[in-house]
């Protein structure tokens, strides 16, 4: 029995904010360098990005937050979002908390110990006995790794329920300085929360999950990650990135489509930004065209980091409406430099196997 995405369920913090307002937030950053602030107005005026949202009242509370501060709103708020998201999921899905039998949550913005699923468990009162993850350091990839625990899981716990929650506040995350990578930074990355439910109930409709993939490549470590200095966490991109995620991303559909081949599918890719799309779309001919959902999640959210492909496979599911013989390519990317690839298929039962339709490998990675 495959597992089946069954649900999923988004939230953002109240705050939403235009990249103009953000620039002017910006300008307020007492010692900014000019350069630093033309810096500012490039990345911020760019169309990639209209808006973010941030868990916070205003906006410029980021300017001068304390490093106590900024972790206790972490540990808040991402609690309360990811209990949001979790909680519009069982709802739609119309199962009760005490029914949840796995929860799986990812973060990288901030640190927690216990993690997210004790604060989650507390606030939606699911069970003591519940199979508790808490995934740490896979970056804006984290959500699909996830998937592949929660997955195995259920493999081991026929007719399980599991939900995995992503929930990252970036803002917690901001750190000043005038390195382009932390402009960037600063300009592009945002607070969000979403929630998978995922089932291997033959009596439940859904999206089956019919293969993974994934790459680690720890000579690219120093492209993508975070490092600790003067207690807080400091965002590291390099210029090499979107050549290293497009590479990425060609090499796990090759693997995928390799290993069971699809025939009509969508595909939704990690909105990393606006350069890194365009590269994907230029290096991996086949996904030419079908970054739109992908775009439009990194146009009205910003990068979320972990949860926004999920974001992007809920756009899909609900605005594309996927039919039985079509496939959903899943590609996301992160710090390390490591990257996973998932596919999903539709299938009504267990007893109806879903349809694919075979093309070759090298028409669909290579144009």
């Amino acid at each position: 029995m495959n597992s089946k995405i069954i649900g999923i369920e988004t939230a953002v913090p109240l705050l939403c904010v235009s990249q103009k307002d953000a620039f002017a937030c910006a300008a307020q950053k007492q010692g900014i360098q000019p350069a630093t602030l033309r810096w500012y107005d490039r990345f911020m005026s760019d169309k990639g990005i209209e808006t973010r949202h941030f868990a916070v009242d205003d906006v410029s509370e980021v300017l001068e937050e304390s490093r106590n501060v900024t972790h206790e709103r972490f540990r808040r708020t991402a609690a309360r979002l990811g209990a949001e998201a979790l909680r519009k999921v069982l709802e739609t899905a119309g199962i009760e908390p005490k029914d949840l039998d796995g929860l799986v949550t990812t973060t990288c913005t901030g640190y927690l110990c216990p993690g997210l699923t004790s604060y989650i468990s507390e606030a939606l009162g699911l069970r003591p006995d519940l199979f508790a993850m808490d995934l740490a350091g896979l970056g804006c990839g984290a959500a699909l790794p996830a998937l592949r625990a929660a997955d195995q899981y259920l493999a081991l716990h026929p007719a399980s329920r599991v939900a995995v929650v992503s929930v990252e506040i970036c803002s917690a995350a901001i750190f000043w300085g005038d390195d382009i990578e932390l402009i960037l930074s600063n300009s592009i990355f945002a607070d969000g929360a979403a929630a998978c439910l995922l089932t291997n109930d033959p009596e439940r409709q859904g999206f089956s999950l019919t293969g993974f993939s994934s790459l680690l490549w720890p000579e690219h470590r120093d492209d993508l990650r975070f490092k600790t200095e003067d207690g807080r966490l400091r965002n590291v991109i390099s210029r090499s990135v979107p050549a290293v995620a497009a590479r990425a991303v060609g090499e796990l559909m090759a693997d995928l489509i390799g290993r069971a081949p699809v025939g009509r599918w969508h595909a939704a890719v990690h909105p990393g930004g606006r350069m890194i799309l365009d590269e994907i779309e230029k290096k991996v001919p086949a996904l030419a065209g079908k970054l739109a959902r992908s775009r439009e999640v990194l146009r009205l959210y910003g990068n979320m980091s972990s949860p926004s492909v999920l974001f992007v496979l809920k756009d899909i599911l609900e605005k594309d409406c996927p039919e039985t013989d079509e496939a959903i390519l899943i590609f996301a990317f992160g710090a390390g430099f490591s990257a996973y690839g998932a596919k999903l298929q539709m299938c009504v039962s267990e007893k109806k196997k879903c349809i694919e339709i075979p093309i070759a490998t090298e028409e669909l990675c290579h144009g």
